[in-house]
């Protein structure tokens, strides 16, 4: 009996043991294609669609730019067939200017270069400085500040209101002004003194005719009545207003006797007369 009861155990022991109930059960993790899943879920939630659709378009307009604005401009473009020249034009001839910008007609409206065209008219004759624009559809517009000149230089060129120098081919055009002569550095400084010297002379009914500076400083004045007037270096302005002073008590009134005075001196001035030469004064003689 032992034996059978031996031989019967193992069927019951091969059953299942059930977990009893209270204990506690193992669950098993998310796979690794779950996990993968999730993670690409939430980059997608991440992303922000919308900026990227705007940064899109935007590159996408700013490649086209480029292509239609070519396109556009080529579509538009016309050549220009008319010149206007504007501005007060005294001693330039606009129908010889305008012949001069004949290279450019023809040329593209938007392409031509206008600093270019800008250079080549302020290298003509009587041209201080120009400005150049388009006009719709092919007309180029050229305004012109004309030089003003206020005194010949050095017999050949001239000078402008700026002190500034330039040479005409033909210098006749600036009619009766005085003629100033000085080495080339200083013409401004030769101006600016002239203008002083003239607006001391005018209460005197005098006028500058012509100075000059030698180029060892001195100077040298030519009136308009004929008389030279010799200051040399020093103390210029004292021994102008003194021959102010002496040719408005005496001189004035035999200036046409006067051929020329020379004020180089510390308490008088000379006189040379045009019929004899000398009679001097100095201190306390007559002048």
């Amino acid at each position: 009996m032992s034996f059978l009861q031996q031989s019967r155990q193992p069927a019951a022991d091969s059953r299942t043991r059930q977990p009893s109930r209270g204990a506690t059960q193992t669950r098993q993790g998310p796979s690794p294609v779950q996990v993968f899943a999730q993670l690409m879920g939430d980059l997608v939630r991440l992303i922000p669609w919308g900026k990227l659709a705007l940064g899109g378009t935007v590159a996408l307009l700013a490649g086209l730019t480029p292509w239609v604005l070519s396109t556009g401009v080529t579509s538009m473009d016309r050549q220009f067939n008319q010149v206007t020249i504007q501005g007060e034009l005294n001693r330039l001839d606009p129908a010889h200017l305008e012949a001069s910008l004949e290279p450019w007609m023809g040329r593209s409206y938007f392409a031509t270069d206008l600093n270019g065209i800008k250079e080549w008219v302020e290298r003509q004759p009587w041209v201080q400085s120009a400005a150049i624009s388009r006009q719709w559809p092919g007309t180029l517009t050229v305004e012109v500040i004309e030089q003003h000149p206020v005194a010949y230089w050095n017999e050949q060129s001239l000078l402008n209101r700026e002190g500034q120098v330039f040479a005409p081919m033909d210098t006749t055009p600036a009619g009766p002004i005085p003629a100033l002569s000085g080495p080339q550095a200083k013409a401004g400084e030769v101006l600016q003194r002239a203008r002083q010297f003239a607006d001391k002379l005018a209460p005197h009914d005098l006028r500058l005719a012509g100075m000059a500076l030698e180029s060892r400083g001195a100077w040298t004045l030519q009136l308009d009545n004929g008389i030279t007037l010799a200051l040399g270096r020093d103390r210029v302005e004292e021994r102008f207003d003194r021959f102010l002073s002496v040719y408005s008590s005496h001189l004035g009134a035999v200036a046409a006797a006067v051929k020329g005075v020379d004020a180089r001196y510390d308490n008088g001035v000379s006189v040379q007369w045009r019929e004899t030469e000398t009679v001097a004064s100095r201190g306390d003689q007559t002048w």
